[in-house]
């Protein structure tokens, strides 16, 4: 199971049930980790879809300040991403 779908620059989120905050951090770290370690994440403008934890935000959060150009995550309530993180 992967928490994960790059589409382009779009990072689309899976979050399973029945899974504790832990283990959705743990996931989130060893698969963002693998992303970031594929060259697939440098330099772009990455835009964050589907739930997320507070947890798992934090993980991106910071692992993604230090190689994407910029972080937005989408807010369904106003249809449109929010830009959270630009270097």
């Amino acid at each position: 199971m992967s928490l994960f779908t790059l589409e382009e620059d779009i990072l689309k989120i899976s979050l399973p049930q029945g899974l504790s905050q832990k283990d959705l951090i743990d996931m989130t770290n060893s698969e963002i980790d693998a992303l970031i370690d594929s060259g697939q994440l440098y330099g772009k403008d990455i835009k964050i879809f589907g739930r997320i934890t507070t947890g798992m935000a934090l993980v991106l959060g910071h692992k993604l300040a230090h190689v994407c150009k910029s972080v937005s995550i989408f807010d369904p309530k106003l249809n449109d991403y929010i830009l959270c993180i630009r270097h």
